[in-house]
């Protein structure tokens, strides 16, 4: 048996409790929306110039043993605007269990309409999976699942997505964990290490000329691992004077479609999200996003920290934003 502190048991009760409602296992993210590689490898190149973005949330902020990732991606577009290339690494930690990935992504992209571009994208990387079992408490020191130190296997992984957009229009669709069907989890210290499972993105969003300092988007974004109830964003953002990004997200969970595997009932509020992103000089771009828990959680965080850092390298870019930048 593991003796855990109050402040970490009420986190993994409330996590466990809350999983039908997040049912993911892939690092939440509330800015996704100008971190999209991290989630669909067709969105590499997409911006044009070569781009450098960092990013570091820290979740469900007072209790002990949260959720905390980090994200690094540097993109470019190449072969006269037809070849994107990427670098994307995250690490996730949440209690004693740790993630980190790294993926290389190609996208490459074709016009088929005038004002339309179709990307297909592909990721190929290696996840590392981490178990500390030092940093628990033991009631029975001989217990064999939790005196081995720190555990750890890599295993490779894969990702692949469609992104279409236009002047006013996106729409993208990805898949992540293409490989996790295919690990072994067969010896012990595997064993410790939560089963990944697929995960599908369907995103998309409009951009409305609201006049000509006021530009309007919104925006969703639909997570579906197909054993839990599928999450749901729903975003409403403001573009103010071609410089500052100003808005609201919404997520919860629904039931699409009945799932045999899906556990509990599902709690339709998850988190309330407002966002701000700011076009910092010619280059620099800095975000910021808050995230206020309506689940099970309200009472006992301080909420969610999401901030975000972009820097873009070239001469094509000089922030007013040119589309295809308003996504």
């Amino acid at each position: 048996m593991i003796k855990i502190k109050k402040s970490t048991l009420i986190c993994f009760a409330l996590l466990a409790s809350s999983f039908y409602a997040v049912a993911q296992q892939d690092a939440q993210y509330s800015q996704y929306m100008f971190n999209t590689l991290v989630i669909n490898p067709a969105y590499a190149g997409y911006k044009g110039d070569l781009n450098l973005s960092a990013l570091h949330r820290s979740q469900w902020v007072g209790i002990d043993g949260a959720p905390k990732t980090q994200s690094l991606v540097l993109d470019g577009s190449f072969v006269n605007d037809k070849m994107g290339f990427a670098l994307t690494v995250v690490n996730d930690r949440i209690g004693i269990q740790g993630q980190t990935n790294a993926y290389l992504n190609y996208a490459y992209k074709l016009k088929v309409s005038e004002e339309g571009t179709l990307a297909f994208g592909m990721g190929l990387g290696l996840a590392q999976f981490t178990l500390n079992t030092g940093d628990a408490h033991f009631n029975d020191p001989s217990d064999p699942n939790f005196n081995a130190g720190k555990l750890s296997f890599i295993s490779p992984d894969a990702k692949a997505g469609l992104h279409f957009s236009t002047n006013k229009f996106y729409v993208g669709l990805s898949a992540t964990n293409l490989f996790s069907k295919a690990i072994d989890y067969s010896t012990a210290s595997k064993n410790l290490v939560i089963k990944q499972g697929q995960h599908i993105f369907f995103t998309a969003g409009y951009l409305v000329d609201v006049n000509d300092f006021l530009k309007f988007k919104p925006s969703f974004l639909i997570k579906e691992d197909t054993k839990g109830p599928t999450n749901l964003d729903i975003n409403n953002f403001f573009l103010i004077g071609e410089k500052v990004w100003i808005g609201a997200s919404y997520r919860t969970s629904v039931n699409l479609w009945k799932k045999n595997s899906t556990m509990g009932a599902v709690k339709a509020s998850d988190a309330i999200v407002g966002l701000l992103e700011i076009y910092a000089g010619k280059r620099v771009r800095v975000g910021y996003a808050y995230d206020h828990s309506v689940s099970s959680l309200q009472g006992f965080d301080n909420g969610s920290h999401e901030i975000s850092i972009g820097y873009t390298f070239g001469s094509k870019t000089e922030f007013s934003i040119l589309s295809p930048r308003y996504f």
